[in-house]
Order: C-alpha cells, then structure tokens, then sequence
C-alpha cells in the first residue's frame, strides 16, 4: 500500500490520492465527490474527486 500524502497549501489541506496521483484540496474533495453524503464534514476519509478512491487521512 502507498504511503499517503499530505501537505498544507494556502487553500487548505492537500491530499494526494494512492490510487492514481491526483492531489486535491479536501474541501474540493468533499464538495464534489463527497456531497451526497451526510457524514461529509466530519468523516476521517476523502474521496478522490477523480478516480473515486476512497481513503483514511490523518
């Protein structure tokens, strides 16, 4: 299993996905990929916006 990434950015909290690469805002995460769910704000896992893997963050 790939280490998982994360790193601050002015934005907010970047997260790279270990499936495919992709790095993204979590917030752009759970806006999109997230929205259907009602445990979006407090959940411990995002959603890759892109591949749709979903995944733990620390």
């Amino acid at each position: 299993m790939k280490e998982l990434k994360t790193h601050k950015q002015q934005s907010g909290h970047i997260v790279t996905c270990p499936k495919c690469g992709f790095s993204f805002d979590i917030t752009y995460g759970r806006a999109f990929a997230c929205s259907s769910c009602p445990s979006s704000v407090q959940c411990s896992y995002a959603k890759c916006p892109k591949c749709g893997h979903e995944f733990p963050i620390a």
